[in-house]
């Protein structure tokens, strides 16, 4: 399976749920994953998880840009079992080609107005992807909610609006995952914070069903 983590804004936590997916992949089975951000931010990742022998499995990681995503990448995704592209976060050929290369877009989204808005803004880019990419499925995970606010259910309200589907796990703001991004490892890992392990988990069991 090859899955895309995209979202034409930042700070939505993208990488975090990239590389989450790409550790728990991997310890199913060989899995590349492919930083198309220009950020570079799973890649860095990927450079500090080298540095601690103790953070296994790890994916194959390497750096692809635009077109090459999908060219380079359909190449590449020929010798693993599972692929997870981190798409930059920004309406870009990256960004379109990694959802023409995809079969399971993943869309991690927060709970505000801004985020609201830029969803409008992607779901015409998927739209148009799927007009070359029929099979693509999409699905939307709920990021750094803060569980104080009423701003979950509004955002839901307006995914159903879209059609969209929705996963039931919600990822929490909390600071085990900025923790774990700096150490190039996963909550998981870590260990400390049984909520945000919980979390990965729960969307891990979604995203695969």
């Amino acid at each position: 399976m090859i899955y895309a983590c995209v979202n034409t804004k930042g700070g939505v936590g993208k990488t975090t749920t990239a590389v989450h997916l790409a550790v728990m992949l991997a310890r199913q089975g060989k899995t590349l994953l492919i930083d198309g951000d220009p950020q570079a931010s799973a890649a860095s990742w990927a450079a500090w998880r080298r540095d601690n022998p103790h953070h296994q499995p790890s994916p194959t990681t390497t750096c692809l840009a635009g077109k090459a995503i999908l060219s380079e990448g359909k190449q590449l995704a020929a010798g693993f079992d599972h692929v997870v592209v981190d798409a930059g976060g920004r309406d870009s050929i990256g960004l379109r080609s990694a959802l023409l290369l995809a079969q399971r877009a993943v869309i991690p989204v927060g709970a505000s107005n801004l985020d609201a808005a830029a969803m409008t803004d992607l779901l015409e880019v998927v739209e148009l992807a799927k007009d070359y990419n029929p099979s693509l499925d999409v699905r939307v995970l709920l990021t750094r909610v803060d569980p104080r606010t009423k701003d979950a259910a509004e955002m839901l309200e307006f995914l159903a609006e879209q059609s969209l589907t929705v996963l039931q796990t919600k990822v929490c703001e909390r600071v085990a995952f900025r923790r774990a991004i700096g150490e190039g490892s996963t909550v998981q890992e870590i260990g400390r914070d049984h909520l945000a392990t919980a979390e990965m988990e729960g969307f891990f069991r979604e995203i695969t069903a």
